[in-house]
């Protein structure tokens, strides 16, 4: 058996989105790296090895889709997979070589495959060395380290160094949980494995073998929230954890797991009544044989997440991730229980009881839930974070814990830049500085904007040759997002804007704070007028669920005729500067409750301007997949002009956050930066519109978003006023990118020139960034520049 010896400035043990991000992050901001993963693919949970897609906050959220690292390899993945995002198991080895593609571009980073950690030393409080095995390679790591990140899920290295953790389930008295049961238990959540099936073209039969599990009684899945949704891959819910342990009853899970895949093949090609026709042609392809893992270890961090903290979107001071998916709390037993999760058991329903109260988010994370309490160089990643049962309901999913990594990675290159403890990091300056790297970084915080002092756009005035204005959108508008449909697998809610209940629409406000008149296209099937209550709010940003955020800013009664569609106006004549709250640009018109009464959905999504509908009493939800009502103001408000650029937000949220041309102006356009003296630029960061409104799983395959900017130029203003062309990139599809001069040119004006875009008839940009240093981290598909 051959021994080594490695040292590095961060270890991160574990290869899955969490670790990957973690040791990418911290290798571009300095650290020597070492990434040990146990597998012979990178991703976790998602690989091809496993297959469970990457899920996170734009599942339930417009506008919350996750970015930074884990934006970037998903972006690219489906430019240039020709695969079709399916139900958990459709994953190839496209996305493994992705990210292994990713690792590679990474400087400072060392990656060791196949191998695992089964021992630590600890000296005062400290990892000082992990112990791995090359499992095919016959080899001995000895790994030394400055920092160590677990983001192993099952937290193997905060156990074998000592640090206290948590495993089952806490009771409701231990923090008042909604979802905490009365009695607490050691059980937690199952592990999966799937599989995937081809049609052959021809009838094909399947015999499962005799030690398969036999499945009969249709009630059985019907009734037990077990509803296929596709026959081509699946299912999260083949599903066993207790009675046998996740940890060390692993390959016993993984072989019952094995029999009950054979056994619901089986009953699905041969005797279920609703499938076995559509199953004629189809043989099983692939059967995973590494079981997808939810809970384990918990580890004791400097603070404890609870899910009363999710669901009041408490704002923590040093926020450095955030999630958003639900409460998504798996029935403990999975297959041996007499019902899957139970929000499947009651058929997705998101308007039921159940599934209105396990809305969540879009929340913060504190950076405190990421640091051992028991070790003091020890971060943790992914799953294994510092959190209750119930928190990590939500918290676990794989995109939330990619931008939980990456926030990990780079506070311990931070850490030790300024050689100071992870502890020391989580208030005053250190955390503002890690706030603002991530953000530069392409991260986004709902509590955080960029401040970035040495970003010399934040002094630059910004004009456009022209700007879109908010008019409004209604039927027959035109502007869908090419190819970009809802996720298929989860049901959204509603399709129709019918009012059988409360709905709302953002719409933003320009400085001026005039509404002369907004209109709604509605359409009422009853034989008389109806009336419809209609109530203006000023709210905090586009997840202000609040049915009730405050008084009304105005109401009135809207008298809607029979028939339809038709317009109708409500004569607002309302100035509203001191009715908004601070840094807020977005009002919400509800219409109350009026079953004959049809709020007509827009055929466009006006960018920024989302609906939602009252889900349970007091709380409202996403409507749809993330749609615009048809709605019309006056006076056009002018919300997407070029100052939104440098507002350090690179998303809709308090504002639209976005320069956009006029549509109906041909391309190109452009966008200046103007400075009273000049200035030396070296970097731009440029954050182009696109990949943040909907879930992964709605993109088709080589899918590049219409609102990305394709095309452009970056040039100065020289001194005897010529503009002299500093970069061309032809073929973009991806958002942030870092363009890096030669050398530093001196100029008081900065021309983005954009000659195309992937389909959208207006250039978009979210943010743009000036250096007179090279402090922007490049994402690794970075477009190259003439």
């Amino acid at each position: 058996m051959r021994e080594a010896d490695e040292s590095y400035d961060v270890v991160v043990c574990g290869g899955g989105l969490a670790g990957f991000s973690a040791a990418v992050a911290a290798a571009r901001h300095g650290a020597s790296v070492c990434l040990l993963q146990n597998r012979p693919v990178l991703g976790g949970n998602s690989s091809s090895e496993i297959r469970v897609t990457p899920h996170g906050a734009a599942a339930f959220h417009a506008y919350a889709r996750e970015t930074g690292i884990v934006a970037e390899a998903l972006i690219e993945e489906r430019a240039t997979n020709h695969e079709q995002i399916a139900e958990n198991g459709w994953t190839n080895s496209q996305w493994d070589l992705v990210l292994y593609d990713v690792a590679m571009r990474t400087p400072n980073l060392t990656l060791h495959l196949n191998t695992s950690v089964h021992d630590v030393r600890t000296a005062g409080g400290r990892i000082t060395t992990v112990f791995a095995r090359v499992d095919n390679a016959e080899t001995l790591l000895r790994v030394h380290g400055q920092t160590f990140i677990d983001c192993t899920g099952d937290a193997t290295v905060a156990a074998l160094a000592g640090a206290g953790y948590r495993s089952g389930v806490e009771a409701h008295d231990e923090f008042g949980e909604p979802h905490a049961p009365l009695q607490a238990g050691p059980e937690v959540m199952g592990s999966s494995l799937h599989f995937k099936t081809v049609d052959v073209g021809r009838p094909v039969e399947f015999h499962a073998p005799d030690w398969a599990v036999r499945y009969d009684d249709p009630d059985f899945f019907y009734r037990g929230g077990r509803m296929p949704s596709t026959l081509r891959c699946g299912y999260w819910w083949i599903e066993i954890g207790p009675p046998w342990d996740t940890i060390h009853d692993n390959e016993a899970i993984r072989h019952e797991l094995t029999r009950h895949v054979l056994g619901i093949w089986d009953y699905l090609k041969n005797r279920d009544p609703r499938f076995k026709n559509e199953a004629r042609n189809l043989a099983l392809d692939w059967v995973g044989q590494v079981p997808g893992k939810r809970e384990s270890r918990r580890v004791d961090g400097l603070h404890l997440i609870t899910e009363n903290e999710l669901v009041d979107r408490r704002q923590f001071p040093d926020e450095i991730a955030f999630g958003g998916w639900y409460i998504d709390l798996h029935t403990l037993g999975g297959l041996l229980a007499d019902t899957s999760e139970p929000l499947n058991a009651q058929g997705l329903d998101p308007t039921s009881e159940y599934g209105a109260k396990t809305n969540v988010g879009p929340f913060g994370i504190p950076l405190r839930s990421l640091i051992s309490a028991d070790i003091s160089n020890l971060l943790l990643a992914g799953r294994n974070i510092s959190g209750t049962h119930a928190a990590m309901g939500s918290i676990r999913v794989m995109s939330t814990c990619a931008v939980i990594g990456q926030a990990a990675g780079t506070a311990a290159a931070l850490a030790l830049t300024r050689n100071e403890t992870l502890a020391s990091g989580v208030s005053g300056e250190a955390v503002h500085v890690l706030q603002q790297t991530l953000l530069r970084d392409g991260c986004f915080l709902p509590n955080e904007r960029g401040d970035d002092p040495a970003d010399l756009a934040r002094l630059a005035s910004a004009s456009a040759s022209s700007e879109d204005s908010l008019r409004g959108v209604g039927i027959g508008s035109v502007g869908k997002l090419a190819d970009l449909d809802h996720w298929r697998d989860h049901p959204v809610y509603p399709y129709r804007g019918r009012l059988d209940r409360r709905v709302a629409q953002w719409i933003a406000l320009d400085e001026r704070r005039q509404i002369d008149t907004i209109g709604c296209c509605l359409s009422n099937e009853a034989e008389e007028a109806v009336p419809v209550e209609a109530r203006l709010y000023a709210v905090r940003d586009i997840w202000d669920y609040d049915t009730e955020p405050g008084a009304p800013a105005a109401k009135t009664t809207l008298s809607v005729s029979p028939g339809g569609p038709r317009w109708v106006d409500w004569p607002v004549a309302l100035d509203l500067r001191d009715a908004m709250p601070d840094g807020a640009d977005f009002v919400r018109v509800d219409l109350a409750p009026a079953p004959s009464v049809e709020w007509h959905v827009a055929d466009a999504l006006q960018p920024g301007n989302l609906a939602a509908y009252e889900a349970m009493p007091g709380t409202y939800r996403r409507f749809g997949g993330g749609a615009t009502m048809s709605f019309r103001i006056s006076p056009e408000q002018s919300v997407y002009g070029p100052g939104q650029s440098l507002t350090g937000v690179t998303r809709p949220h308090r504002q639209t956050n976005l320069w956009r041309s006029d549509p109906r102006e041909p391309l190109p356009q452009w966008l200046d930066l103007a400075w009273d003296t000049a200035v030396e630029l070296r970097q731009v960061q440029l954050t182009f519109a696109g990949h943040v409104l909907r879930e992964y799983h709605a993109y088709p395959p080589f899918y590049r978003d219409p609102q990305c900017v394709r095309d452009y130029t970056l040039s100065v203003q020289a001194a005897d006023g010529d503009w002299v062309e500093l970069v061309r990139v032809k073929d973009n599809y991806t958002t942030r990118v870092v363009h890096e001069l030669d050398e530093a040119v001196s100029t008081d004006r900065l021309r983005l020139t954009v000659t195309a875009t992937n389909g959208d008839p207006a250039a978009a940009l979210y943010e743009i960034r000036c250096y007179s240093g090279t402090p922007c981290v490049a994402p690794s598909f970075n477009p190259v520049h003439s």
